[in-house]
């Protein structure tokens, strides 16, 4: 069994009226900021007799950390009624509860008290704080292979009480339902409690107990008071309102919905006062068993701030037979599982839970409104130092197109073809403007929600088409989008590219290997979709402006100079800001991170030039580069080596362990590990320690006990406060969409002996020699007047084609020249000339190219 970690045990010896309270603790948990209301700071024995509301320090509510051990929620995706709830697992308590949609949070945690009404003492289940460690173990773990179904236990190792939840999402209804297993004495007692933060805060929240006495239900629904700020909002623009309802079968004999003050009187002093009405922050505490038992607990939901609404269905779902309900939920995902496709390389053992749980995991983050809306992450990283009092744009509840098509490679590679179709249904309809810009990141509605142009999240999308049309024969007759969408975004990559606003790790402006990657494949990727449709002119120009990039990439984004510090050259950098590689320029790093020579800040994006098939792995800079690379930011630990973003990376815990802000030291990422599995495909060295299958292997061990590959793994041996295990998760993101599609991608690649994300029309595009055109097109001047611009061109090419003010033509050569006359509008237009000698075959056509800018400078 994996790492389990510790539940907070204390001294329990206040007075309390209607129930038993928890742990009541001080301090601030040490994270360097105000932790959450249930932070529970030092660990020592606390007695409370004396305590008072005025001595309760005054500290918002927070959300909890991005560690996840699970999610679960039905896969209905396709159904005319699905079931719209997700939940997540940290240690020792259900978090972030979605509803109706997968990026709206209506709970910080739900956990468990257990009371020793006798001795005095009681336990809570939820870890709060990493810097406790009393002893008592705690897991969440798979329940089942053929589904995302867990089991969250609790087990003291000087109790005399043990605790197992079984959670599954309802297929039948809006809820999640907790079978409830208690191992104790009579003198034990079982409480839930819920932190409640409904339509994604916590600050303005409305609670009541409901019921007659002795069968109690507890409602929260999300209060008027942030209407106007909500971010999250349905399909007429206006904010969700969402309701919750606790149930337990046979009702809570004992209950209280609690206001700011009650509540953090319950966590901090261990004394719940009987209410039955609440308001602001509410907190939500019923009894479950008094003795040894089992029971079904039960949330539901509803819209519209309808508490008895979601309460019917909290009960209904409680009061149903629990094994109907469980075999139902297991046998939608058994169904899924039954349709995909698992690789040799991981139909054993760990691997094969690990390739399932991956794969599953893929299909859960997909939202149920916004069909295709894979969001990057269900979580809110380090999110016990994020204040949860007001709505805003939480964690990695978003859409970026990049990590979507990360996601896309590897739905389609495992079999799910309508997922992927989905997804890239999903960019095209809901995330692209009418000039072809996608932005950096959407809400699932498609509203920007950062606008920062990332030319790599413009063109994977153009690759993601064409592998539709390519391997599954979805063309534009079957899909949603059209060719008109292919061709905005490949015009708009084309006339914006190479240079990108923000590169992949949307941080740095300048010329980006990655970038230039995704950008080559793209264009490729479009040209081929524009051939078939007899677009022979967009075609050219944009493989034209793919061969280009392709033939500087190296010269823009290598140096040939190194430094002291790395003398391997050619080799390349992480961005060049102007396509000058060796001109030493300081490069300021984000998060925090210093100021360095841009031939000093070293990754491995260049491998993307590889993996998308524009550079051979034998490429001898490439080979540099990857010398380099480990040289720099690798990593051995004991799941396996890993890898950096980049030296100097400032996005990640700082030394103390604790969540980070705004600045601390970015670790380890899993992802990095796969692809260089690909790399090493590519290669086909299979005798090191680098082998695709071992790194495969590497990228299980790094996921924690419910088999979730986080975004970041601890770097290092040193022990910390916070309790981070070398080469296992931190507070980030986890599970991270890219982490583990990566897993499944480099599976499918180990089985086909390459990489599948690779675009057949580049690989056979830059895998080969072709002959390129003369070109020499001269300096063009700026106007002075509204008019079309000549110019000569000198080729040895049969064929000159002209792009410029949204048009193309073309113009025969003639004794090896050719008379252009461009179309000019506006301050300023981009002038593409293309020479073409055409084979009739696209992917071997020779061409050239030029482009240049013409500015109107006015009478």
């Amino acid at each position: 069994m994996r790492r389990r970690r510790d539940f907070l045990r204390t001294a329990f010896g206040a007075s309390i009226a209607g129930l038993a309270g928890c742990p009541g603790q001080s301090g601030d948990g040490g994270s360097g900021a105000d932790a959450d209301d249930g932070s529970d700071g030092d660990t020592a024995t606390t007695t409370h007799a004396t305590a008072t509301p005025a001595s309760i320090e005054a500290r918002p509510p927070r959300w909890t950390t991005g560690e996840k051990y699970g999610v679960a929620t039905v896969p209905d995706h396709a159904a005319a009624d699905p079931s719209r709830v997700w939940a997540t697992f940290t240690a020792g308590a259900v978090t972030e509860v979605r509803f109706p949609r997968i990026d709206l949070m209506n709970l910080r945690t739900l956990e468990f008290l257990v009371v020793d009404t006798v001795a005095g003492e009681t336990w809570r289940t939820h870890d709060t704080d990493r810097t406790s460690d009393d002893g008592v173990e705690r897991s969440t773990t798979l329940a089942s292979e053929d589904g995302l179904l867990y089991e969250q236990t609790a087990t003291p190792t000087d109790g005399d009480w043990s605790l197992a939840v079984e959670w599954v999402t309802d297929s039948a209804r809006e809820a999640l339902v907790g079978s409830v297993s208690f191992d104790g004495s009579d003198r034990h007692d079982l409480y839930a409690v819920a932190r409640t933060a409904c339509s994604h805060s916590a600050g303005a929240d409305v609670g009541r107990r409901a019921g007659e006495d002795g069968a109690y239900t507890l409602a929260a629904w999300d209060g008027e008071a942030n209407d106007s700020q909500h971010v999250v909002l349905d399909d007429d623009g206006d904010p969700y309102a969402v309701a919750l309802g606790l149930a337990c079968a046979g009702g809570f004999d004992r209950a209280s919905a609690l206001s700011d003050d009650d509540g953090r009187r319950l966590l901090e002093t261990s004394e719940l006062v009987d209410s039955a009405d609440a308001e602001g922050v509410v907190t939500l505490a019923g009894r479950v068993l008094s003795g040894p038992g089992e029971t079904t607990l039960a949330m539901g939901f509803a819209t519209d701030r309808d508490g008895d609404a979601a309460t019917e269905t909290a009960v209904a779902a409680a009061e149903a037979d629990y094994g109907a309900t469980r075999t139902t939920y297991l046998d939608a995902w058994r169904d899924y599982l039954d349709e995909l496709e698992i690789p040799d390389s991981a139909s054993d053992g760990d691997l094969s839970t690990q390739y399932r749980v991956a794969a599953m995991s893929l299909a859960a983050v997909e939202d149920k409104t916004y069909l295709g809306a894979g969001i990057a992450s269900p979580s809110v990283p380090w999110g016990a130092a994020v204040g949860a009092i007001n709505p805003s744009d939480y964690g990695y509840n978003f859409v970026w197109a990049r990590d979507l098509y990360q996601s896309f490679t590897a739905l389609r590679a495992m079999g799910d073809v309508a997922g992927a179709r989905r997804a890239t249904e999903y960019v095209f309809e809901y995330q692209q403007d009418d000039s072809g810009f996608v932005p950096q990141n959407t809400f699932l509605d498609g509203r920007t929600r950062w606008g920062g142009e990332q030319l790599d999240e413009i063109a994977f999308p153009l690759v993601m088409a064409y592998q539709l049309r390519e391997r599954h024969d979805i063309g534009f007759a079957d899909a949603s989008y059209d060719f008109a969408q292919i061709r905005a975004s490949a015009n708009y990559v084309a006339n914006s590219g190479p240079a990108t606003a923000q590169e992949r790790w949307e941080e740095e402006s300048g010329y980006s290997p990655s970038t230039i990657a995704a950008e080559i494949a793209g264009l490729t990727a479009a040209a081929s979709l524009a051939a078939d449709e007899g677009d022979r002119d967009a075609a050219l120009r944009w493989l034209a402006t793919a061969d280009d990039w392709a033939r500087n990439v190296e010269d823009w984004c290598a140096t040939t100079t190194g430094t002291d510090e790395h003398t391997t050259t050619p080799y390349y950098v992480r961005v060049s800001d102007d396509a000058d590689p060796d001109d030493g320029a300081d490069r300021p790093l984000a998060n925090g991170g210093p100021t360095l020579d841009e031939r000093n800040v070293i990754d491995a994006g260049f491998l993307e030039l590889v993996r998308l098939g524009v550079v051979p792995a034998d490429d001898p800079t490439v080979e540099n580069s990857v010398a380099v690379v480990d040289d720099t930011i690798r990593v051995d630990t004991p799941n396996g080596p890993a890898w950096y973003r980049y030296n100097g990376d400032g996005y990640g815990e700082p030394e103390s362990g604790e969540p980070w802000q705004s600045d601390g030291q970015g670790r380890l990422w899993p992802i990095f590990t796969g692809e260089r599995g690909e790399y090493e495909l590519r290669r086909g060295d299979s005798t090191t320690d680098l082998a695709p299958e071992n790194l495969l292997t590497a990228m299980a061990n790094f996921a924690n006990e419910g088999r979730m590959i986080p975004e970041q793994v601890w770097d290092r041996e040193d022990p910390t406060e916070y309790g981070w295990q070398f080469g296992e998760g931190t507070g980030s993101a986890t599970p991270l969409s890219w982490s583990m599609a990566q897993f499944v991608r480099l599976a499918h690649g180990i089985d086909a002996g390459a990489p599948v994300e690779t675009p057949a029309v580049v690989a056979e595009r830059f895998g080969r020699e072709r002959p390129q055109p003369s070109l020499s097109v001269p300096d063009l001047p700026t106007r002075t007047e509204e008019s079309p611009l000549t110019y000569e061109v000198t080729t040895d090419a049969a064929e000159v084609i002209v792009h410029a003010d949204g048009r193309t033509q073309r113009f025969e050569v003639t004794d090896g020249t050719a008379t252009v006359e461009a179309p000019l509008s506006g301050i300023r237009t981009t002038v593409t000339t293309v020479a073409v000698d055409d084979t009739g075959e696209l992917v071997e056509a020779g061409l050239a190219m030029d482009r240049q800018s013409v500015t109107y400078a006015g009478e």
